[in-house]
C-alpha cells in the first residue's frame, strides 16, 4: 500500500505508479489478462519481470517500454501496444509463449528485446528504423520478416532464427556482425540499399543467390558456409573480407567489377567455382582461392600482390594472366597440377618460396626480366628438365647464371608472347 499523500508514488490493484500514474513502475503479482491504465505512457524497468501467470497485456496509451519490462513472462501470449515507439533492451526477452507481435508505431527496438521468444512466428514493424543487437535472436519459430523502414540491423539481431526463410529490408543500409548468422532455412534476402555487410552476417544460411547492388564492403566470413549459394551480384563492392565466401561449395562463378581487395580465405574451398572476373582487384589475400578445385582460368589484370597459397590446390587451373603483379607469395600456385604455362612479367620483384611447387604439367615458363630474379619458386625437377623457359632476346647467358633459371634444360629467347601487357616490359 502507498499512502495517498505520498508525493512521489501511487498504487492501484497491486500496481505501483508514479504520482500521476503516467509511469507504471512495478506490478509484481500481475496475472491473467492485464489492461494498463489509459494514463500510463511509460512501462518502467522490469515492471512485469517474471510474471509467470500473466497471459495478455493491453496498453493503449503507452509510448515507451523500459528495459526488461516483460522479460521472463513465460505465459504471455499476446500484446497490444498501438502507441509504443520505443522498446527497451530485453523488454520481452524469453517470453516463450508469445506467438505474434504488432508494433505499428515502434521506431526503435532495443538489444535482446525479443530474444529467446521461441514461439514467435510473425512480427509487424512498419515504422521501425533501428533493430538492436540480438533483438530477435533465438526466435526459432520466426518464418519471415518485413521491415520496410529499417535502416540499421544490429549485431546478431536474427541469429539462430532457424525457421526464417525470407527477409525484406528495402531501406536498410547497414547489416551488422552476425545479424542473420545460422538462419539455416534462410533462402531469400532483399537488400537493395545495404552498403555494409558485417562479419558473419549471413554465415551458415541456406541462401541460393544474393543480389547486393549498393554494397561496398563485405565483412569477414559474411557468407561463410552458405553451401547452397550459386550466384552473387555485387557491382559496387570494393572490399571482400577474410573468409567472406569460404566453403560456399555450390558457387560456380563470381563477377566483382569494382572489388580492389580480396581478403584471406575469401573463396577458400569453393569447390564448384569455375571462373572469376576481377578486373579491378589489386590485392589477393592468403589462400583466397585455395582448394577451388574446379577453377580453370583466372584473369587479374590489375593485381599487384598475390598472397600465400592464394591459388593453392587449384588442381583444374590451366592458365593465369597477371600482367601487373609485383609480389607472388609463398606457395601461391602450390599444387596447381593442371597449369601448363606461367607468364611472369618484368614487374615482379618477389616470388615466394615454393610458389609453383606441384605444378607438374608446366611446359612453358615465360620470364620478362632483363636481369632475372634470384628466388626459389619450387619448380619440380621434371618441369625444369622438360619445360621450356622463354626469356628476352640476348639474356640467355644471364639466365644461365642465376638460380633457379639456370637449372632449366631448355631456354629459348625472343619467343615471348607479344601483347599490350608484355611488349613494354621487354
Amino acid at each position: 500500500m502507498v499512502d495517498e499523500d505520498n508525493p512521489n508514488y501511487s498504487a492501484s490493484d497491486g500496481a505501483l505508479y508514479n504520482k500521476d500514474k503516467t509511469t507504471l513502475i512495478s506490478w509484481p503479482a500481475a496475472e491473467g489478462d492485464i489492461d494498463i491504465l489509459p494514463s500510463v505512457t511509460t512501462i518502467g524497468y522490469e515492471a512485469f519481470y517474471h510474471c509467470n501467470s500473466m497471459t495478455s497485456v493491453s496498453m493503449p496509451a503507452v509510448t515507451a517500454i523500459g528495459s526488461g519490462a516483460f522479460s521472463d513472462c513465460y505465459a504471455l501470449t499476446s500484446v497490444s501496444m498501438p502507441s509504443v515507439t520505443t522498446i527497451g533492451n530485453s523488454a520481452f526477452e524469453r517470453c516463450s509463449a508469445l506467438t505474434s507481435v504488432e508494433m505499428p508505431s515502434v521506431t526503435t527496438i532495443g538489444n535482446s528485446a525479443f530474444s529467446g521468444c521461441s514461439a514467435l512466428t510473425s512480427v509487424e514493424m512498419p515504422k521501425a528504423t533501428t533493430i538492436g543487437e540480438y533483438a530477435f535472436g533465438w526466435c526459432e519459430a520466426l518464418t519471415s520478416v518485413e521491415m520496410p523502414s529499417v535502416t540499421t540491423i544490429g549485431g546478431s539481431a536474427f541469429s539462430w532464427c532457424d525457421a526464417l526463410t525470407s527477409v525484406e529490408m528495402p531501406m536498410a543500409t547497414t547489416i551488422s556482425d552476425w545479424a542473420f548468422s545460422y538462419c539455416y532455412a534462410l533462402t531469400s534476402v532483399s537488400m537493395p540499399s545495404v552498403t555494409t555487410i558485417g562479419d558473419w552476417a549471413f554465415g551458415g544460411c541456406a541462401l541460393t543467390s544474393v543480389s547486393m547492388p549498393a554494397v561496398t564492403t563485405i565483412g569477414d566470413d559474411a557468407f561463410s558456409s552458405c553451401s547452397a549459394l550459386t550466384s552473387v551480384e555485387m557491382p559496387k563492392a570494393t572490399t571482400i573480407g577474410d573468409g567472406a565466401f569460404d566453403y560456399c561449395s555450390a558457387l560456380t562463378s563470381v563477377d566483382m567489377p569494382s572489388v580492389t581487395t580480396i581478403g584471406d580465405y575469401a573463396f577458400f574451398d569453393c569447390s564448384a567455382l569455375t571462373s572469376v572476373s576481377m578486373p579491378s582487384v589489386t590485392t589477393i589475400g592468403d589462400l583466397a582461392f585455395g582448394e577451388c578445385s574446379a577453377l580453370t582460368s583466372v584473369e587479374m589484370p590489375a593485381v599487384t600482390t598475390i598472397g600465400e597459397r592464394a591459388f593453392g590446390a587449384c588442381s583444374a587451373l590451366t592458365s593465369v594472366e597477371m600482367p601487373a603483379v609485383t609480389t607472388i607469395g609463398v606457395g601461391a600456385f602450390d599444387g596447381c597440377s593442371a597449369l601448363t604455362s606461367v607468364d611472369i612479367p618484368a614487374s615482379v620483384t618477389m616470388i615466394g618460396n615454393y610458389a609453383f611447387i606441384g605444378c607438374n604439367a608446366l611446359t612453358a615458363v615465360y620470364c620478362h626480366w632483363d636481369e632475372p630474379l634470384e628466388c626459389y619458386p619450387g619448380f619440380e625437377d621434371e618441369v625444369m628438365a622438360t619445360a621450356t623457359l622463354y626469356v628476352p632476346t640476348g639474356t640467355v647467358v644471364t639466365y644461365r647464371s642465376v638460380s633457379p633459371w639456370s637449372e632449366f634444360a631448355n631456354i629459348e629467347e625472343g619467343a615471348i608472347p607479344a601483347s599490350p601487357t608484355h611488349h613494354n616490359q621487354r
